[in-house]
């Protein structure tokens, strides 16, 4: 067991969610999450969305790089007909590729919580 970094005693067993200090069970609120000292301050936790900011951005990125190379959804937002045919496969490959990435991004929220959980 390690020390309570609240209240000193030795029966540090629980993690904060927001500073991540090690406290003992009467120095957690009622759900389990957040020591004293971060519930008194109202800290809120940052949301889904600026967490993971780099990756949105990355499949954003992948996109572009993807609609650069095939330009055939710029040409339909113009008003260029486009045959369907040759827009189906650049749709497909953009899909299959953004995939893995949505899938890594709820593991990692599931592992930063429960690394912060331990």
């Amino acid at each position: 067991m390690t020390n309570c970094e609240v209240c000193g005693t030795r029966f540090g067993s629980k993690s904060c969610v927001i500073c991540s200090k090690v406290v003992c069970s009467s120095c957690i609120n009622r759900q389990g999450t957040r020591c004293i000292r971060c519930s008194s301050r109202k800290v809120e936790t940052a949301s889904f969305i600026k967490k993971n900011w780099p990756y949105i951005l990355m499949i954003v990125a992948v996109w572009f790089f993807v609609s650069g190379l095939y330009p055939f959804p710029y040409f339909m937002a113009i008003g260029i007909p486009v045959d369907m045919a040759i827009v189906q496969p650049v749709l497909i490959a953009t899909t299959v590729m953004t995939i893995p990435f949505i899938f890594m991004l709820f593991a990692w929220k599931k592992r930063s919580e429960r690394m912060r959980s331990e």
